[in-house]
């Protein structure tokens, strides 16, 4: 049913991840040169006073990041499977590891090249949260179908 707490959870992490497209992940900083550079779902910016000026394409941060609340949306109307639920939901929560990864990888590159120093900024912790979310929502899932066990053995 739609008014369980793991729907919560789930919408909960939908939230989140959605407002990591409208805020910046993180930034580099070239401190010689007094560059900042800013991450966010568009790529990777430099940022100046006249404008941004783009420097590089993360488009399989893009990517992850649109698929993970997708499948938070899709698993929260699969109330009635909810073994199936569980496996999209250990799906997602491989995504977000994987986000991690690329995140990871990404800025290490990018700072590398550019001789930048990172700073993280709040919605990059998002994928975090949303993984304990994705927990609390299986052991929820799960506390579910025991009841449901339970209920068949006293027919």
């Amino acid at each position: 049913m739609l008014q369980r707490i793991q729907t919560i959870y789930l919408l909960l992490t939908v939230i989140l991840i959605s407002l990591m497209f409208f805020l910046p992940i993180a930034g580099l900083q070239n401190v010689a040169e007094g560059i900042i550079y800013e991450l966010n779902y568009k790529g990777l910016f430099e940022l100046g006073t006249s404008g941004n000026t783009f420097v590089a394409n993360v488009w399989m941060l893009t990517a992850l990041m649109a698929m993970i609340p997708l499948i938070a949306l899709i698993t929260i109307f699969l109330f009635k499977k909810r073994f199936l639920q569980i496996r999209l939901i250990i799906f997602n929560i491989v995504l977000m590891a994987g986000y991690y990864g690329m995140l990871f990888i990404y800025l290490w590159q990018y700072g590398k090249s550019l001789s930048a120093k990172l700073f993280v900024e709040i919605p990059s912790a998002f994928p975090l949260v949303c993984i304990i979310l994705n927990i609390l929502a299986i052991r929820a899932i799960a506390k579910d179908e025991a009841l449901i066990r339970s209920l068949n053995r006293l027919r």
